[in-house]
């Protein structure tokens, strides 16, 4: 998904993610998980971003298992410290409609494409307009 400064999913998502306010410690877990992001793993310990999910029930039976929450919490998503990095500069610039899932290397490269000076004489700079207005 592209760069975006304003997102409406309306009802008709498949989960929501909560995004983290900040970075924490990756849990220990029997098997290391992989960024959400790059897919490099993750190690016990690591400086991470979480990110919680959730889900609505899609059936009676769902909501028979899971009780009768008004969401069936899903498994978290874990970005490593670089793609955590980069998910909260975009954040910062007015992008919030980044998923943890998204190729944040590619999202940065785009930003850079579309939001710095092309010249030949000068070096590449971020333009003071760059990013969302808030």
């Amino acid at each position: 998904m592209p760069l975006s400064c304003s997102c409406d999913y309306g009802d008709d998502t498949d989960w929501y993610v909560y995004p983290p306010g900040d970075y924490s410690e990756m849990p220990q877990f029997k098997r290391r998980k992989r960024c959400a992001s790059c897919v490099a793993l993750i190690d016990a310990g690591s400086t991470v971003a979480k990110f919680r999910r959730d889900r609505c029930p899609r059936s009676d039976v769902e909501e028979a298992i899971y009780g009768d929450g008004p969401t069936i919490a899903l498994a978290d998503q874990y970005l490593c410290e670089t793609s955590a990095d980069w998910y909260f500069s975009l954040f910062e610039l007015g992008f919030e409609c980044v998923m943890p899932d998204e190729n944040m290397r590619e999202l940065v490269r785009e930003y850079a494409q579309t939001f710095t000076l092309n010249t030949q004489s000068q070096p590449r700079a971020i333009p003071a307009s760059a990013g969302c207005s808030r």
